[in-house]
């Protein structure tokens, strides 16, 4: 079989036809080369960007949780102030009514031992019949602990639904239940 010039140039209309294919092919790769890897460094400064976005927002929460720690520790010391207060206030009380008794019995044993009991006797009755009245243990003397560690969590975690729904993303925290162990499930 003879190749003619008419084939020759058919045949080389249609390697050009299918050359220019294959090099638009190429150059749709290229292109669809060039959207990948710029997909893929988005992808990458996404990842960075919402790294630092997530640990800015665990630093929020973290110091959320500091603050709400040290202000429940600062109310505790303060309340252990002011019962330790109260409770010194009661022993001095309580020394000064000592005191006066250890006198009252140290004046009658004198007054015994003289033979002045008779002279004084009405005096010395009222004392020794009529001395102060006992003192009595303060009522909620002690720290009110289920204050400061009931539900604790629970009340951090209302604290923190201020916090959360000022997020652009937040859920609905009323759709949680706390379940105890520091777990939430969704309702």
């Amino acid at each position: 079989m003879e190749i003619t010039h008419s084939d020759t140039f058919v045949s080389n209309k249609e390697f050009d036809t299918t050359l220019k294919s294959l090099q638009e092919k190429i150059q749709l790769n290229e292109n669809i080369k060039r959207n990948l890897e710029k997909t893929v460094q988005h992808i990458k400064s996404q990842a960075e960007h919402t790294e630092r976005q997530i640990k800015q927002q665990f630093e929020t929460l973290h110091q959320f949780l500091r603050d709400e720690e040290e202000a429940t520790i600062t109310e505790l010391r303060e309340e252990e102030e002011q019962k330790t207060q109260m409770l010194k206030e009661k022993l001095e009380e309580i020394n000064r009514h000592i005191s006066a008794l250890s006198h009252t019995i140290k004046d009658t044993e004198e007054m015994m031992k003289a033979g002045d009991i008779l002279k004084e006797f009405p005096v010395s009755m009222e004392r020794v019949q009529n001395p102060q009245p006992d003192p009595q243990m303060p009522s909620g003397a002690l720290i009110h602990v289920p204050r400061y560690l009931g539900n604790l969590p629970f009340r951090v975690w209302k604290k923190m639904e201020d916090i959360i729904q000022n997020s652009e993303s937040a859920e609905d925290l009323s759709s949680y239940t706390y379940t105890g162990n520091d777990r939430w499930l969704k309702s």
